[in-house]
């Protein structure tokens, strides 16, 4: 049986303080009717589908060729790649579609079908107001909950990291770190060896990139290696290998540098037309697929235009007003003339009227229904409906970038990625073997659905705590379980105003009122002790006995309550009306939400001195209890000394009980005597035991040999 009180901690680590009476099984682990299933592996619900996490080292925009690039290689070797934002860009300039700039580009360049709004957590401007008012755990909640639907669909999911361009989300190093922690993806770091007109050397780009380094692991993500883009063309070969040496000399993958492309960093005539939202008047649709070189006002008369366009080494787009049709035809005869100018496009501004009438029809008839002049490929002619001020205001703002429409640039970011970066390296250590992780996020969805799936009549009797109430609400609007409240219902009411809090859905009973009920329950209950009438209205009194008499009778299916009662107080009335009936003994875990990880402490809260068998008994129960929420066992029975390296009292004591457990549970991974950092830390584990363990360096469930070193231990962890 479960008697489960939930506790918040004060900051990084989360404890849910689970107290346990004793089953013989898991799967039947409950508290009245509500039960808790065990899982065979860790979180088959939400099981780790692969992902690769793409971020920016300097949180610039200019991840395309790699995000491109990868889904190009896994895209022939997968069915089904897709791609997604924690937090939405901002679209192309007058986009039609709304959509994210790479999100647009992604699903254009590889026809993605699905859904466009399952491919983004959240806006960037709703992602900033959760920030900026302290709620990072909501935003890390909202955007795995969105990412862990959408890749269910997918055989890999791309991720592209948040860029330092949306403004009000600080230090983006460190929130795509957490990002990435959270959903549980290697993280891919990009650093661009081009800044304005100058590249960066190798030096820089090594300590630009260990310094990404060190922030990304202090925030506990994966990387996976690092990509060099728009590296210096002549220094290719030397700034690579000076970088791969130096990375590789700090335990880091170096996976390729792909070299500066003009073409990539070159704005093209459709990322102007998308800019200026001008419309196609005359042309084909892929000849704006063109480099533009340069810019040119026609204000001129045909003469002096001709003879400046002569001497231009560059093919420029040549804006005029509309009215200046002899600009218009001088312009697309010199192109048609194998010996004339050649210009990249036309554009025609506001001022004056545009092709009219037979001018029209004699362009329209020109182009054909191909959009083709005779004996050349047409110039595309587009007009705006801006004055020409405006228009050359905004050209001078452009950035390159590449367009859904960029059939040119996006062969070439394909086979530049494909040719310098090592894909298959990439590839490779995202198949290899890793140790099981199970997340504070992955554990809290995995519960998430299971109760969502199932909801359970839930009674908690501790109404005056402001954070019981701010709970019950949240639990009846996630749909988590039917919640009844213990108190005065005007009270409970008057205090749910103050706290802004809506109680629709919530029942309130008042116990006081209500004791009556279950008087001639308890008393069966308590019968052989000889429990009076009187006395059990005096003990019904107490909200933690009626609470309990409330799953007793099947009014309710589970209690949850220790906010701010004691230990004793919380499980007395379990123990003498529900009991124990598997096993003598009662202990208690508590589910310890790390950063990274998830750990299960026992016997933190109820035995002060156990004996061996007891600690056995423990040590079993506790691995039962895990296995219910989803955490696959590997139990550590803790000591100060590891192996045979000490001895004494103590030591003897968790060596017999290890034996028992063994005994117990052969089935079980267990070992023991160990000390706390050999069992949960690889590295040391690595040190202090030479021959295999499956549980050194990879403990999740760890047992303290007395209530005075478990007890303190989680608290320390609750403070840090």
């Amino acid at each position: 049986m479960l008697v489960l009180a939930l506790r918040r901690s004060r900051s990084r680590a989360e404890s849910f303080r689970v107290r346990t009476l004793g089953s013989q099984h898991a799967e039947a682990a409950s508290f009245g009717s509500m039960r808790c299933f065990s899982q065979t592996s860790a979180l088959k619900e939400a099981k780790s589908v692969p992902g690769i996490y793409v971020a920016n080292v300097e949180g610039r925009q200019n991840s395309s060729p790699i995000l491109l690039g990868l889904a190009d290689y896994f895209e022939r070797h997968l069915s089904s790649v897709g791609f997604f934002q924690p937090v939405a860009g901002e679209p192309f300039p007058n986009s039609t579609t709304g959509l994210s700039r790479h999100i647009e580009l992604m699903r254009s360049a590889f026809s993605m079908k699905q859904e466009a709004s399952q491919q983004s957590g959240i806006s960037a401007k709703e992602a900033a107001k959760l920030l900026s008012t302290g709620q990072t755990d909501e935003l890390m909640d909202i955007i795995y909950n969105k990412y862990v639907e959408y890749r269910k669909q997918h055989d890999l999911v791309i991720i592209e990291g948040l860029s330092g361009f949306e403004p009000g989300l600080g230090n983006v190093n460190e929130l795509n770190a957490k990002v990435a922690a959270t959903l549980e993806t290697p993280v891919l770091l990009v650093l661009d060896s081009r800044s304005k007109d100058s590249f960066s050397s190798a030096n820089d780009l090594a300590n630009s990139v260990l310094i990404g380094k060190q922030s990304y692991s202090q925030n506990n993500a994966t990387l996976l290696g690092v990509v060099l883009n728009k590296v210096n063309p002549k220094e290719h070969s030397i700034i690579s290998q000076q970088v791969k040496s130096k990375v590789h000399s700090n335990d880091f993958a170096f996976a390729g540098a792909i070299p500066f492309n003009p073409l990539l960093n070159t704005v093209r005539l459709n990322e102007m037309k998308a800019a200026l939202g001008s419309k196609l008047l005359y042309g084909q649709k892929e000849s704006l697929d063109a480099e533009v070189n340069d810019v040119l006002v026609a204000s001129e008369g045909i003469n002096e235009l001709l003879d400046h366009l002569h001497k231009m080494d560059a093919r420029p787009l040549v804006i005029t007003s509309r009215d200046r049709t002899d600009v218009l035809w001088t312009l697309l005869t010199a192109h048609s003339n194998p010996v004339g100018p050649r210009v990249a496009g036309i554009l025609l501004t506001s001022e004056g009227t545009g092709p009219t009438g037979l001018i029209d029809r004699m362009l329209s008839s020109a182009y054909g229904k191909h959009g083709r002049l005779e004996g050349a490929s047409g110039a595309p002619v587009m007009i705006v409906d801006k004055p020409m001020y405006q228009v050359c205001q905004t050209l001078g703002q452009i950035h390159a970038s590449v367009l859904p429409t960029s059939s040119l640039k996006i062969d070439h970011a394909k086979e530049a990625f494909a040719k310098y970066v090592d894909v298959n390296s990439v590839a490779e250590s995202l198949a290899a073997p890793k140790a099981a992780r199970l997340t504070p996020k992955a554990f809290m969805h995995s519960i998430t659905r299971k109760c969502q799936a199932n909801p359970q009549h839930i009674v908690l009797p501790e109404s005056s705590d402001k954070r019981v109430l701010t709970a019950a609400t949240q639990i009846v609007r996630k749909g988590l379980a039917q919640i009844t409240l213990l108190g005065d219902p005007e009270s409970v009411s008057q205090d749910a105003d103050r706290l802004g809090l809506d109680l629709t859905g919530i029942n309130i009973v008042d116990h006081m009122k209500t004791i009556d009920k279950y008087v001639s329950v308890l008393c069966e209950a308590r019968k052989k002790k000889g429990l009076t009438e009187q006395q059990a209205r005096d003990n019904l009194q107490d909200i933690n006995v009626y609470g309990t008499l409330m799953v007793l009778a099947g009014d309710a299916d589970g209690m949850v309550s220790g906010a701010t009662t004691t230990t004793a107080n919380t499980i007395r009335p379990a123990l003498q009306v529900l009991k124990s009936k598997d096993r003598p003994l009662v202990s208690s875990v508590f589910f310890m939400c790390l950063p990274d990880k998830v750990l299960v402490y026992g016997d933190c809260a109820v035995n002060v001195e156990p004996s061996a068998e007891e600690l056995a008994l423990i040590a079993v129960t506790s691995a039962e209890t895990a296995a219910a929420f989803g955490v696959t066992p590997r139990v550590a029975m803790l000591s100060y000394s590891t192996g045979v390296s000490g001895a004494g009292p103590q030591v003897e004591k968790v060596k017999k009980a290890v034996e028992t457990a063994k005994f117990m549970r052969p089935d079980l991974f267990l070992e023991g005597p160990i000390q706390y950092d050999a069992a949960v830390d690889p590295e040391i584990a690595k040190q202090k035991i030479k021959t295999h363990s499956e549980v050194a360096g990879r403990a999740n469930v760890c047992i303290f040999p007395d209530l005075n070193t478990g007890n303190n231990t989680y608290k320390v962890f609750s403070f840090l």
